[in-house]
């Protein structure tokens, strides 16, 4: 029976040491994936500071490119305050100017393609003709939505007097058509959207603006004509 016993105490004996052991192995490795996972993280850190800057930069050189391609007689942009009512799809709006002279905007839009969201940037001059349009980043299918930015798409709206462009799947007829990329309809709908809501915002805000600027001016001129 003490035999028994003592075969008994022996076996738990190594059980107890058995989990322990265990518990070590299973904290090593915790702390193990814990260091490699630390490591890991703080090299990812670096990396982001080193490439945050050179990656900030190539996004404003491309934009500023896409602000030079809408409206090439432009010099340099100043940012304009959105009104509070405008379409959600206007993220950006700047003043294009040469030198102190006024030439027109450059709004920049999101609008949503079918591989995700567009950023598209379109020129309108000081008149409201449509300039051009550059399209900054987007995600539509290669061979398909993705010639969007081609001169053969979007080489269409440029230098154009329409107040809205309307789409269409075969050659233009009138002076408002766009011609659809084959088989990507829906990007091709999404560029259009953006330029004309671009379009409505001129006349909603930016024409209203310029107009009563001329009308002061012509008060001024006015007055200067006046005897004393």
């Amino acid at each position: 029976m003490a035999a028994s016993d003592g075969q008994a105490l022996s076996f738990n004996d190594g059980e107890t040491e058995n989990r322990a052991e265990n518990k070590k192995k299973i904290l090593r490795l915790g702390l193990i994936l814990f260091t490699v996972a630390a490591i890991t993280g703080i090299i990812l850190g670096i990396v982001y500071q080193i490439t945050l800057e050179p990656i900030r930069e190539t996004q404003e050189r491309l934009r500023g490119a896409a602000l030079s391609g809408a409206l090439p007689e432009a010099k340099s942009f100043s940012l304009v305050e959105i009104v509070p009512d405008a379409d959600p799809m206007i993220v950006d709006v700047q003043e294009a100017l040469d030198g102190d002279q006024l030439v027109g905007y450059c709004l920049t839009l999101t609008s949503k393609g079918y591989g995700g969201p567009l950023e598209i940037v379109v020129g309108i001059t000081e008149t409201g003709k449509l300039r051009a349009i550059r399209i900054l980043s987007h995600s539509e299918t290669p061979g398909l939505g993705a010639k969007a930015p081609l001169p053969v798409f979007s080489g269409q709206y440029e230098n154009r007097e329409a107040e809205k462009l309307i789409l269409v799947k075969t050659a233009p007829e009138r002076d408002n058509e766009v011609q659809a990329i084959s088989g990507a309809t829906i990007t091709s709908t999404a560029v259009t959207d953006g330029v004309n809501a671009a379009l409505d915002y001129w006349r909603n805000h930016l024409k209203t603006t310029l107009r009563e600027g001329t009308e002061d001016e012509e008060e001024e001129e006015g007055t200067e004509d006046e005897p004393f």
